[in-house]
């Protein structure tokens, strides 16, 4: 007669505990593309583990890159050491979180903080943490943050500083100025 205890037979490795992740993976990569078939966003991370009963995946050392809508380029590259993404598209990430713009030109550059969240279907962007956001002609720090990336815009709630820097946009508002003159007022 046989007596084999559940942590003898190996069988209690097939069988999913409460609360443990569905599927997990190491180095993956995951695309996202709307009805249109248009790129949405695109992660990856050293580790991904998915919930299916809430619909929600978790990132270890994420890299996002985001997509305009529109014309379907990379916009934004967004980094954390942690993240997850909800059911509702809701993008959740922690430590040393960045978010940096690919367009040279786009009015805000860059986002550093601890905690953010990106509604991944508007691009919205929210924290109350500390945050520091870098744009052409400006670096501004302060608590708490609402902006809108496909907008270029973010602002800072609380403890608000900001530091101009003249050369920038006197450069950025010459360059605008040329790029709208028609041929017949350039002599």
């Amino acid at each position: 007669m046989s007596q084999q205890t559940p942590e003898t037979n190996g069988l209690d490795q097939l069988i999913k505990k409460e609360g443990n992740p569905d599927y997990t993976g190491n180095k993956m990569t995951t695309s996202v593309y709307d009805l249109k078939g248009n790129p949405q966003y695109f992660a990856q991370a050293d580790e991904i583990k998915r919930y299916e009963s809430s619909e929600r995946t978790e990132f270890l050392n994420p890299f996002v890159d985001l997509f305009d809508a529109q014309t379907a380029l990379k916009q934004w590259k967004v980094s954390a050491k942690h993240a997850e993404i909800t059911k509702e598209k809701m993008l959740n990430l922690s430590g040393d979180v960045k978010i940096e713009a690919l367009d040279p030109t786009s009015r805000l550059q860059r986002v550093e903080t601890d905690k953010l969240t990106v509604d991944l279907n508007t691009q919205d962007i929210f924290t109350d943490s500390a945050v520091k956001s870098v744009g052409l002609g400006f670096t501004t720090s302060g608590v708490g943050l609402k902006g809108n990336l496909k907008q270029q815009v973010a602002t800072l709630t609380k403890n608000v500083k900001t530091y101009i820097e003249p050369t920038v946009i006197r450069q950025s508002n010459e360059k605008e100025k040329s790029e709208t003159q028609s041929p017949k007022d350039v002599q």
